[in-house]
């Protein structure tokens, strides 16, 4: 068997293994859903009560904050990575993960798999409901074209996640600012609202990181909405932040557990 069939296999048990973590916490799926159909709510009357400026409709902006409620679960996933690694090391398994022929950094790449694509299927339901329940009306045409896009933007925000584990590699510490950074990243990648409203310091930084270009291409994609810049543009956007910033964090993460080794704390929590 070859080592790249090895490591597929081995990729393939680490998301099995987290499916049956996850299928353990049964009311878990019910919980989110649930969430998602009360952020649906609030903001369906939100945009009935108040007209938005910059919207032709009501239905518009519904449309435009829908897409980005569903990104919120991406950004969450990608964010939870550390406190996956956290809980290798409380539960004192990740030294069996360091000691592997798979070894640590391809374990911690695989832990991500799994949170990352429940994403994409909590993105789905949300836009679901929101069909289902509050009338939205998705661009058909373009939904197909939206998917390799939603892979593209899981791999633009991936690095981010892998650096924040790699400090918790290093610090021991599982959510070190990063509802913070959640948080700062929906205001400035325009997730409830336009980036035009913003100041306009925060609208440069905006333009500087992937998530203004990945709500913004995906709005175009799936409700029609028009974009702030070319698709080709976000597309670059997108895919350079995954070229550059993807092997920067796993050579981040490789330091970290070096680091780890070297002062004897690596299986500390």
């Amino acid at each position: 068997m070859s080592d790249a069939t090895t490591a597929a296999y081995a990729f393939l048990a680490v998301m099995r293994r987290d499916l049956y973590v996850y299928r353990s916490y049964r009311t878990r799926l019910v919980s989110q859903v649930l969430t998602a159909l009360f952020s649906l709510t609030l903001f369906y009357y939100v945009s009935r009560l108040v007209h938005v400026h910059g919207f032709a409709s009501s239905n518009s902006y519904f449309g435009f904050v829908v897409v980005g409620i569903s990104l919120i679960s991406v950004l969450y996933s990608c964010f939870s990575i550390p406190e996956l690694v956290r809980q290798e090391l409380i539960a004192g398994t990740f030294d069996r993960l360091l000691l592997s022929p798979f070894g640590a950094i391809r374990s911690v790449l695989a832990m991500t798999f799994f949170p990352m694509m429940y994403s994409f299927v909590l993105a789905a339901i949300t836009l679901g409901l929101g069909c289902v329940i509050f009338d939205l009306h998705l661009h058909w045409s373009t939904v197909p074209v939206a998917l390799p896009v939603m892979l593209l933007v899981l791999f633009a925000f991936l690095p981010f996640g892998v650096l924040f584990a790699a400090l918790t590699v290093v610090i021991k510490q599982g959510n070190v600012g990063t509802s913070w950074v959640v948080a700062m990243l929906s205001i400035v990648g325009g997730l409830y609202f336009p980036v035009s409203l913003l100041p306009g310091w925060l609208q440069t930084i905006s333009r500087l990181q992937p998530f203004t270009a990945a709500t913004d291409l995906l709005r175009h994609l799936l409700v029609d909405s028009s974009l702030g810049e070319s698709s080709e543009t976000a597309l670059l956007k997108l895919v350079g932040f995954a070229a550059v910033l993807l092997p920067l964090s796993i050579f981040v993460l490789g330091r970290a557990i070096r680091f780890g080794q070297r002062r004897g704390t690596i299986i500390e929590y």
